[in-house]
This record gives C-alpha cells, sequence and structure tokens, in this order.
C-alpha cells in the first residue's frame, strides 16, 4: 500500500465527514428508515443518527480523494478503530 493510502485509511474521521454522516442518516431516519440503535423518548433523528455513529453500526462507505485525482473507498468501521489497531494491523 502506498504511503498516502496508508495515510488516509489511519487519518480518523474529520468533524465534515461526520456532520454529512449524521445529516445523512437523521434524514433518512425522518423519512421512516428503521433505526439501528435503541429509541428512547424524546430522541430526535439527529439523536439516533450520532448514536448509530459512536456505536459503528452504520453501513457507510467514505470515499477520501488522493492527491492525483483519484480515489479511495474505505468502511466506516475501519475509521472508527482506534489507532492502536491501526498500527498492529
Amino acid at each position: 500500500m502506498e504511503k498516502i493510502e496508508e495515510d488516509l485509511y489511519r487519518r480518523p474521521l474529520t468533524k465534515y465527514e461526520k456532520a454529512r454522516i449524521i445529516g445523512g442518516r437523521a434524514l433518512q431516519l425522518s423519512l421512516g428508515a428503521f433505526p439501528l440503535v435503541e429509541v428512547k423518548p424524546g430522541d430526535t433523528p439527529i439523536d439516533i443518527a450520532k448514536r448509530e455513529l459512536e456505536a459503528g453500526v452504520l453501513p457507510i462507505i467514505i470515499r477520501r480523494r488522493k492527491p492525483d485525482g483519484t480515489y479511495v473507498d474505505i468502511p466506516l468501521k475501519q475509521l472508527l478503530k482506534p489507532i492502536e489497531e491501526l498500527i498492529e494491523e
């Protein structure tokens, strides 16, 4: 694996990626999608989406662009792994 590609896998989610995931999932929930975590009374779709992201249950792939214009698709679960686990691989 190239050095740039390794860096793309090791960097954690950015605040922009998190906002995009939470916003998109909250929209799905508000349109009737089935929640993947337990819903508590008074929860908004955003609260549920945040908990789903924290639990790591969303089947989402993040596309990160390389400097040369190509991209790498990375499963969300891999980006949520602690850094220690990524170093051991």
